[in-house]
């Protein structure tokens, strides 16, 4: 008897389970990328590159830190703390798979989208 019912929910599911697998394959593969990366392109080009014009004053305000804490938390232990919150295990694996599994042109286009990526973290932390 409770065979019958789990074949029958399953030929009751299993083409509106096909077609949403289908969808969302095809919204998390390709729109998804499309959205984030044109996004990170809009703030590049509407901030005028603004993740390579300040990169020197970063490393600088960074590498100095500690000389305007008085007592409080300093600029570097600000961004380790930002960078722990958006650093999980999973992209540090990942990472690591995408290098083993793609060679050197995995690291070229994770650069390359960790560039456009930086502008959608200025304007996400600009906005919080």
């Amino acid at each position: 008897m409770m065979q019958e019912l789990q074949e029958w929910i399953d030929n009751l599911t299993g083409p509106a389970t096909a077609v949403l697998s289908g969808i969302s394959d095809w919204l998390y593969a390709w729109i998804m990328i499309a959205v984030l990366m044109g996004t990170g392109l809009y703030l590049t080009f509407r901030g005028r590159a603004l993740q390579l014009r300040r990169f020197g004053d970063m490393l600088r305000y960074v590498g100095h830190s500690r000389a305007g804490s008085q007592g409080g938390i300093s600029s570097f232990q600000a961004f380790a703390m930002g960078m722990a919150t958006r650093i999980g295990i999973g992209n540090i694996t990942g990472v690591a798979l995408a290098i083993i599994l793609g060679g050197p042109g995995a690291l070229f286009w994770m650069w390359l989208v960790a560039l456009i990526g930086m502008a959608t973290a200025f304007a996400e932390a600009t906005l919080a």
